[in-house]
């Protein structure tokens, strides 16, 4: 499905319901929230700082953390608010002021025409949004922006059509500033969701990025510093209390940038500024849709899953600030010169005869090559910082964008490869985009690379966890021994992929495995081993594992109460139920889902199966006719609307829709199977026969498919050709008597 769900989960407090609240907003810009959490974390706010540390203060002022997010003034807001009108997909929308208030007309949820308050302006450039007052403590981001380059406004989704009701409208849940932006546009933000009233008592410390938003809560250092003590202190002494200062080791440096720069969804909605950071987030690794098949930035990621790929984390020991100044966020040094990147590498790669272009031209400059962007949001550059050599021989084969292709776009792929061949010779730097592209490619085929990747652990780790994900799309024996290994490896990145892969495996291939995850030191990988045995009870676990499956089960239950604003958190807790056989509360989650997004069709197929399985076929066969209705290249729907109709006796009509599934699906061999069934059953046995053909030429080592066509075979009297799928199937499971008598008697009749 095209719909994508970026989960920045939220914590729900249990209060009564029909309660509603506003935001508590600041009177001033640094928004110092006497309400705020103050305990355990202690924050002080950015004037307690300022004291002390002025030249840093002076930096940070006007810097892109400080413009994160500020009330709407006369100062604050960049737009033309002067009665100025903008339309979009036949929607108009007027800009202007009432007094002092600045003001939108816009489309509202019904989709009428109504006015608004504009309460916040959101950054600063080179795009400046602004959020509206939706009463009950929400603010939603307005999808019309303004371009502080150009001057203009415009809007953020221009391809979309997108109606009111829906979860990308931007009255709808995408856009709410509450979970999707709020907690890394200001600082100590707790968003405090109330679940039974569906509003919010959203608080902050400071309403931007503050100093405490990296540094961690700054109570304890300001008391230390105004105490007698620290007169004989050392500065190690003096700096202990803060979470991030210039000599924070390289990991935890990044690990604490990360809590915003990274494109993740939060585990416990409550980041403590302590701890490995998969204690409080499950970043996405870069695989896509995401990310390109060989770890280059798609959609937005937010740096960390690019930066962890490159040579510059996982040799070099370089860290965000030996680039970017922690608080004005400008670049150290210029580059268009390249004298930023010669900080550390060889005055030789700033030469002709290594990028091969004229000098002082943007083809000369590092970034270009090594550094190649998108934009996001209309107007927003962002450079891929995996620091990646440009691969145009992998573009020609698996279509991946390579750098060289950016500026000469009438060129192919290929010219690009054969320029390359010719100025640096043959042969390519050993990298791991490599492996990743042909797994995408090639699928199972791709196993030997993937587990040789997997076990060099001088690769980037990120790169690591990402194909053992690639290895779970293809569980067999092999892989099985595979996961079980990484499920104990150094890498708590490389662990958390290897549990999340085993919890989505049938549940007697997880059991035995995932139950070691439970105890694990990081809190990301204990709630994946949670979801995957949720199935399951404390009477199934390992003994001395009991207690941690109920530990973690715990830590679960807060990880989906903590999520359950969203259409995906609904989602989750549906399942959940479905695995714990609460039918009814599942039910009601899925049906959540749905009225927060009308689109969001994995929860209207969940629900269809339940329906299914009450009994219930014309309200499941009701679901997924909608689902088709709105999304008709959707595989998964056609497959299931094919097995339900295939249940109900309906195999003609049947047939359709398996045959879209298999063009839409064409790695799913299942699909060819129960339609190969499907026309064995309607007597059509040349046509089964090419289908259960296909399924076994995609997976050859399957049983139930050798089964299938043995016994297609049998029935026609074509024992022959029965003869080599029977043989095969003894081989693959040489103790299953039932293959050997099927073998014994195809053998007879040959």
């Amino acid at each position: 499905m095209n719909r994508s769900y970026l989960l920045i989960l939220i914590i729900g407090l249990s209060l009564g319901i029909g309660i509603a609240y506003s935001c508590t907003y600041s009177g001033e810009d640094s928004g110092s929230q006497s309400s705020a959490k103050s305990s355990p974390n202690q924050f002080v706010g950015d004037e307690a700082c300022a004291s002390c540390h002025a030249d840093q203060t002076t930096s940070w002022k006007e810097s892109h953390h400080d413009y994160a997010m500020k009330k709407a003034t006369e100062v604050s807001v960049r737009g033309n608010f002067n009665n100025t009108t903008f339309t979009h997909n036949g929607d108009q929308y007027r800009f202007f002021q009432a007094d002092s208030l600045f003001m939108v007309e816009a489309p509202g949820p019904d989709g009428n025409i109504n006015e608004y308050h504009v309460t916040h302006t959101f950054g600063w450039t080179p795009l400046q949004q602004y959020l509206i007052d939706f009463g009950q403590g929400k603010l939603q981001a307005l999808n019309i922006a303004w371009d502080t380059q150009k001057e203009e406004w415009f809007a953020l989704n221009p391809e979309q059509d997108t109606q009111h009701g829906d979860w990308l409208h931007w009255t709808g849940g995408a856009m709410n500033w509450n979970t999707m932006c709020a907690d890394c546009h200001s600082t100590n933000l707790q968003k405090n969701y109330i679940a039974e009233a569906d509003s919010f008592h959203t608080t902050w410390s400071n309403i931007n990025v503050s100093c405490e938003a990296c540094h961690g809560p700054g109570k304890q250092h300001v008391d230390f510093v105004q105490s007698e003590e620290v007169k004989d202190a050392t500065i190690e002494r003096i700096r202990e209390d803060l979470r991030l200062t210039q000599n924070t080791p390289q990991v935890e440096q990044i690990n604490q940038c990360a809590q915003c720069h990274a494109l993740r969804e939060e585990v416990t909605g409550d980041y403590q500024h302590s701890g490995n950071f998969l204690d409080h987030y499950n970043p996405t690794l870069p695989h896509p849709d995401q990310y390109f098949a060989d770890g280059q930035i798609r959609s937005e990621d937010y740096v960390y899953g690019s930066f962890l790929q490159s040579k510059m984390f996982n040799e070099g020991g370089v860290k965000c600030n030996d680039c970017h100044d922690p608080h004005s966020l400008e670049l150290k040094a210029n580059v268009t010169d390249n004298s930023l990147c010669m900080q550390c590498h060889e005055p030789r790669y700033n030469t002709i005869e290594h990028h091969k272009h004229q000098v002082n031209t943007e083809a000369s400059q590092c970034i270009n090559c090594h550094m190649p962007g998108r934009y996001y949001m209309e107007v927003d550059f962002r450079r891929d910082h995996s620091f990646r050599v440009p691969r145009p021989d992998l573009s020609a084969q698996f279509e991946t964008p390579n750098a060289c292709n950016n500026c000469h776009e009438d060129e192919s792929a290929q010219w690009a490869a054969d320029a390359v061949e010719e100025w640096y010779g043959p042969n390519r730097p050993d990298h791991f985009s490599e492996t990743l592209v042909r797994a995408d490619s090639v699928g199972a085929d791709a196993i030997p690379q993937l587990k040789k990747l997997i076990g060099d652990t001088a690769r980037p780790d990120i790169a690591r966890a990402t194909a053992v994900w690639y290895l779970g799309q293809f569980p067999d024996q092999q892989s099985m021994d595979i996961l079980e290994q990484t499920l104990n490896d150094e890498n708590p990145l490389v662990r958390n992929s290897s549990a999340r892969t085993l919890a989505s495996l049938p549940p007697e291939m997880k059991l035995p495995i995932l139950q070691d995850a439970l105890d694990d030191s990081v809190r990301a990988v204990r709630v994946a081993a949670a979801e995957g045995l949720a199935e399951f009870s404390a009477a199934d676990i390992t003994f001395n594992l009991k207690s941690h499956f109920n530990d973690a089960l715990a830590e679960y239950k807060q990880y989906l109460n903590a999520s359950q604003y969203f259409p995906q958190g609904q989602m989750n807790r549906g399942q959940y139920f479905e695995k714990q056989n609460q039918p009814q509360k599942a039910i009601d989650a899925y049906q959540k889902a749905l009225q927060r997004d009308p689109y969001f069709n994995a929860a209207r197929i969940n629900l269809a199966y339940i329906y299914n399985g009450q009994g219930n076929n014309t309200e499941a066969k009701q679901l997924l006719e909608t689902v088709i209705k709105q999304e008709p290249q959707y595989g998964p729907a056609h497959y299931s609307l094919a097995l339900l109709l295939a249940e109900g006796k309906q195999l003609q009509r049947a047939l359709s829709h398996f045959e879209k599934a298999a063009t839409l699906m064409p790695a799913n061999t299942r699909v060819r199977y129960n339609w190969a069934i499907s026309l064995q059953q309607l007597n059509r046995p040349e046509e089964a026969e090419e289908i259960y053909l296909e399924a076994i030429n995609i997976a050859p080592d399957n049983p139930e498919y050798r089964y299938g066509i043995c016994t297609l075979y049998i029935q026609q009297k074509q024992y022959q050709k029965a003869l080599p799928h029977a043989q095969k199937l003894v081989e693959l499971q040489p103790q299953n008597s039932r293959f050997r008598q099927l073998l014994e008697m195809v053998k007879q009749q040959n």
